[in-house]
């Protein structure tokens, strides 16, 4: 019964090891992102600021309900005399004291019946709260760059890394059979200094693929704000196709319809124009209409003392209601001539920019499907060059055996075999980020990229530091 009980703790400690241990892949890392990462959270929150403008510019058209409610307190003392010459020589004193409360309610509406610079800021508004929603768009957008371009520069990093340290084991093998020739006499002693000449090179290289490897897995806890021990590696039947459609002018329409910061720019030009609008505007007449309830209950107590003490009571009640439209217009006012020059010319620049990126999506659309197209031709060039370069290497170690070739030929060879799977391997990361970014500034880039991607993955070819 204790074995059995040992077996289960066993089996359940290495269950648990292999999953703390799991590699991570695209998916998990862009699903972290997506909750972790602070350029994208603050992405968001300039999104919901920015598409509550319309609703803060649409309030001037819509009626205001105010509410007021007043107390007052009043106490009053009076004296007073006053002389009667042909009746008496004294003079006759008044002396009285009053208190009184009021409390009086209201209600009153105001409505902008006519207002049109009020017409046009909310028009400018509402194109400026579509512009945050298309900006929100693209940063996510952006999200799925950074998060694709760091986990390929990780996988990169481990494939320059791996090649540099299997290459520093090759030349260093090399230099200990050309030690070995020397001290037999078959070499002379330049064919180890060069040997090892191309050893120290080869070891700075491997320091330095290390460094980089570090540092790219650092990236991705920028995103994620955890750290990343290994992750899922690119499988070798992975194949590098031309866009789809193949002309480019295709790209360059989808571009131009879906491009989301295109759509910014397009949105803001709107917006400055309705501020132009509402400059100019700002010389019409303007129509409000009002209307007020009101209700007053006074009550208090009135004493006079001389010439005889008395005292009452005074109470009253009133309520009423009003209604009215105003009209005011500006004939002169300091400043509106300016502005309206100002925000004209605001409107100008904003079309401008509108037409200076629409130029750039265009050119960036076509420069980046034909980087897409190079990139296909480059990896299966690329993955080419590895053959030849490990037959050239063949061919080399083979003249070196029987004297024609001497031993930095051999080195040169093997490094070239080396560099060639580098340059493969780096082809293909090059071939997925131009296609991630041709398909962005297309408008079309979405999760779904990260998940086709994500396919291509496999947990068994572990990428750690």
């Amino acid at each position: 019964m204790l074995k059995v009980k040992q077996g289960f703790l066993t089996l359940c400690s290495v269950l648990f090891i292999s999953q703390g241990s799991a590699a991570d892949s695209l998916t998990d890392i862009y699903e972290l992102a997506l909750q972790s990462d602070p350029t994208l959270r603050a992405a968001r929150a300039n999104f919901q600021a920015g598409r509550e403008t319309k609703n803060i510019s649409r309030a001037y058209l819509l009626p205001v309900i105010s509410a007021s409610a007043d107390f007052t307190q009043t106490e009053r003392n009076s004296e007073s005399s006053q002389v009667y010459s042909f009746i008496q020589d004294a003079p006759f004193l008044s002396k009285s004291f009053s208190d009184t409360d009021t409390t009086s309610y209201g209600v009153s509406l105001t409505q902008a019946i006519f207002d049109m610079p009020a017409w046009y800021q909310f028009q400018s508004g509402k194109a400026l709260s579509e512009s945050a929603s298309a900006q929100f768009a693209s940063d996510q957008q952006s999200l799925i760059l950074r998060v694709s371009s760091a986990y390929l520069n990780a996988l990169r990093a481990f494939d320059n890394n791996e090649t540099r340290k299997a290459e520093q084991r090759a030349i260093q093998r090399q230099l200990e059979q050309t030690q070995e020739r020397f001290e037999v006499g078959l070499l002379p002693i330049t064919d180890v200094h060069e040997a090892q000449a191309i050893y120290d090179d080869a070891l700075v290289n491997s320091l330095e693929a290390q460094g980089a490897l570090n540092i790219a897995f650092d990236a991705l806890q920028v995103l994620t704000g955890q750290n990343h021990g290994s992750l899922s590696g690119l499988t070798d039947g992975f194949l590098a196709v031309n866009p789809e459609p193949l002309d480019s002018q295709d790209w360059v329409n989808f571009s131009l319809n879906n491009n989301y910061q295109l759509k910014v720019a397009e949105l803001g030009k709107d917006s400055s124009y309705n501020q132009a609008k509402a400059a100019t505007a700002q010389l019409y007449p303007k129509i409000t209409a009002s209307a007020r309830y009101t209700d007053t209950d006074s009550d208090g107590i009135q004493t006079s003392y001389l010439p005889s003490e008395s005292s009452s009571g005074v109470s009253s009640l009133s309520d009423g209601h009003s209604f009215g439209l105003s009209l005011s217009m500006p004939i002169w006012a300091s400043g509106i001539n300016s502005g309206r020059r100002q925000a004209k010319q605001r409107s100008i620049a904003a079309s401008e920019n509108f037409e200076v990126a629409k130029r750039n999506t265009a050119q960036t659309a076509r420069s980046r499907h034909q980087l897409v197209i190079t990139n296909t031709a480059r990896v299966k060039a690329r993955k080419q060059a590895i053959t030849s370069a490990e037959s050239a290497r063949n061919a080399t170690q083979a003249g070196y055996e029987v004297g024609t070739r001497n031993i930095v030929d051999v080195l040169a060879a093997q490094r070239s075999v080396f560099q060639a799977k580098r340059n493969y391997a780096n082809a293909r990361y090059d071939y997925i980020l131009a296609m991630m970014q041709l398909k962005e500034v297309a408008g079309q880039l979405s999760p779904d990229d990260i998940y086709q991607l994500n396919a291509w993955l496999d947990p068994s070819l572990t990428v750690a530091k």
